[in-house]
């Protein structure tokens, strides 16, 4: 394997374990894991890897294939405070300063090589990724026991309040506790899971990736995050609830009038319809009916684009591109404002979708697609 090489070179040793951390792909339920709501992720097959050795000092050096230019990145573990020029490592730093703070033992330092094949911007969870790989892998080398939802809410507080996103938790934790072949319905307001079926006899899965450099991503998402607050609250005045997506379409009916800002009442409603589409998907998946689960993802993207604003020209453009392709359905999937969509697309076409889609969105866009040919994976683990 590659990485033992590359372990090797860096460090001029053996590494002494291996690990794995998937990516993840939302199916459908976007932008409401924050919002209390049931969401239908999956575990990826392109991820992030990690060779580790231990050390006897208090040192730990950190590598990535992915940042060559960075070097070796050497900290202590009396300082792990975040510091910009660290960049991809603070997310580790994070993850581990978090744990010594809630009292776990670090005995002593690692050298870690880390490597992805994960795009970083993309909509695909490599920094969740990394820091449930790091969670794992700590856990492991210094026998600390930590639950995989343990660690995923770990992860979720470092991307929180050590790195400033305020996510939920829905990235972390399908990627602590994926399953192969499946995809799991997830109740981020419990963290409650059940595995369901994820595919469709006669269809495939393809992730599209826009390509375009996404800006100010952050500062938009943590902006919806207090639009729902603002929103949670004034509905709070009137009923009793703890999320907003305890709330029905129904009820979203009569409550409309008490949101008097027209912003508002959009993000509102992209979370009430979006959870009730994501309840209704599990029905259409359990039924294998493809085509009325490939419309809920049409009107998802709908939702996003016109009611919560997170699409953009590139993730339009190339939804648009796989719908007149062929696919059944397709809509963005993770944060937006760029990154990747997913489309469900009937396995007689396959041969021809992709540079079709990339001939249209090329044509409008000036940029060149990626395509992700993946499979539903396993959480996060140690490999041989």
């Amino acid at each position: 394997m590659e990485l033992k090489q590359t372990f090797n070179d860096v460090y001029q040793q053996h590494p002494e374990r291996l690990y794995y951390s998937p990516g993840r792909v939302n199916i459908i339920g976007e932008h409401i894991d924050y919002n209390g709501g049931l969401v239908f992720p999956a575990a990826i097959s392109i991820g992030t890897y990690a060779a580790i050795s231990n050390r006897t000092d208090q040192m730990i050096r950190f590598y990535s294939s992915n940042f060559k230019d960075q070097g070796i990145v050497t900290v202590s573990l009396s300082d792990l405070s975040y510091q910009e020029t660290h960049g991809w490592v603070n997310y580790a730093k994070g993850i581990i300063q978090t744990l010594i703070k809630r009292g776990y033992q670090i005995e002593h330092g690692l050298d870690v090589l880390i490597e992805g094949n994960l795009p970083p911007a993309s909509g695909l969870s490599s920094s969740a990724s990394l820091e449930v790989l790091i969670g794992y892998v700590f856990s492991d080398v210094f026998n600390l026991n930590l639950t995989r939802e343990n660690i995923a809410l770990i992860g979720q507080e470092v991307e929180n309040h050590y790195m400033g996103l305020h996510c939920g938790i829905m990235d972390q934790l399908i990627i602590a506790k994926g399953i192969e072949g499946k995809a799991l319905i997830m109740n981020t307001h419990t963290l409650e899971t059940h595995a369901v079926n994820a595919t469709f006899k006669g269809y495939t899965w393809v992730i599209m990736n826009t390509n375009y450099k996404r800006k100010n991503t952050d500062s938009k998402y943590n902006e919806r995050v207090k639009e729902c607050q603002t929103v949670l609250n004034q509905i709070q005045t009137i009923q009793p609830v703890k999320t907003l997506c305890e709330i029905t379409p129904d009820q979203l009916d009569s409550l409309k009038s008490w949101i008097k800002d027209d912003v508002l009442l959009k993000r509102f409603k992209h979370v009430v319809t979006e959870q009730a589409r994501v309840i209704e998907a599990e029905k259409r998946m359990a039924n294998n009916d493809a085509i009325g689960f490939a419309a809920l993802l049409n009107a998802s993207h709908a939702s996003l684009k016109d009611d919560y604003e997170v699409t953009g020209l590139h993730l339009d453009v190339l939804v648009e591109g796989a719908l007149k392709a062929g696919a059944i359905g397709a809509r963005v999937t993770g944060a937006g404002f760029g990154g990747c969509a997913i489309a469900l697309v009937p396995n007689d076409i396959m041969g021809s979708f992709e540079s079709l889609v990339s001939q249209i969105y090329t044509d409008k866009t000036e940029l060149v697609p990626t395509f992700y040919d993946v499979i539903f994976t396993d959480g996060v683990k140690r490999i041989e």
